[in-house]
């Protein structure tokens, strides 16, 4: 586990034994950055002055709202991921907690073991929620961008859309389809499958690939786009 990149915490419970209990196993793991809080006006502010990686939730703790209906509070701030704890461990209170962002869940009494264990589960799935937004950001951010190509050439991401001087050139949708993948890899190679895949979408010849190929060069002279015999096509910026 990354404990340093996932390093700040925060244990909600009511009851002092118990949350110095958890923060005693968590120092033990190796985590320093521990905050506590017995209700929602506690966790709120933490939350609000830190930037909190996962939260330790006691389901039963006393005050207005319950841990489940502190969690939905909480995620109306920021999304938390969130490690329930409770001594009970019937289906209502399971089901209920799942309609949060649940991470895991610790039923009392547990142990070091237990809680490293829930730990583990719910830092890979967090690191791999981080992983899906930040690759949906750069593709979205790559998606929305307008490509220099040289030359004067420009292809509009978004719109899929080539445009020399400013001014769009009516290519076919496959033509379309094949510059966007090669942009979308500008400056490397892309091979044959990545192409049949995604122009495609079904297996055809390579013949296929570099007839269209052939089509858009004629459509596109000043393009520099280049054949690696056996392996795929690279699009490279004129210079």
């Amino acid at each position: 586990m990354d404990k340093n990149e996932y390093n700040f915490l925060i244990v909600v419970e009511d009851e002092v034994i118990s949350t110095q209990y958890l923060t005693r196993i968590l120092v033990k793991l190796g985590y320093d950055n521990i905050y506590e809080a017995t209700n929602l006006d506690e966790a709120m502010k933490v939350v609000q002055d830190n930037s909190i990686n996962l939260v330790f939730m006691d389901i039963n703790i006393n005050g207005t709202v319950d841990g489940i209906a502190l969690a939905q509070i909480l995620n109306e701030e920021q999304f938390l991921p969130i490690i329930f704890t409770t001594a009970f461990g019937d289906s209502n209170t399971i089901s209920e907690a799942t309609a949060t962002n649940i991470f895991g869940f610790l039923i009392k009494p547990f142990n070091k073991n237990d809680v490293e264990s829930a730990l583990s589960v719910a830092l890979k799935r967090i690191k791999e929620r981080d992983k899906y937004i930040l690759n949906s950001k750069l593709k979205s951010e790559q998606d929305s961008c307008i490509i220099d190509l040289g030359a004067n050439q420009t292809f509009d991401m978004s719109k899929k859309t080539f445009l020399l001087n400013s001014e769009a050139i009516s290519l076919t949708r496959k033509e379309i389809d094949l510059l966007y993948i090669l942009c979308k890899n500008i400056n490397t190679n892309t091979s044959y499958e990545t192409i049949k895949r995604f122009v495609w979408k079904e297996e055809i010849s390579t013949s296929t690939i570099r007839d269209t190929a052939s089509r858009l060069r004629k459509k596109t002279p000043n393009l520099d786009i280049e054949n690696i015999v056996g392996v795929g096509y690279i699009l490279k910026k004129v210079q």
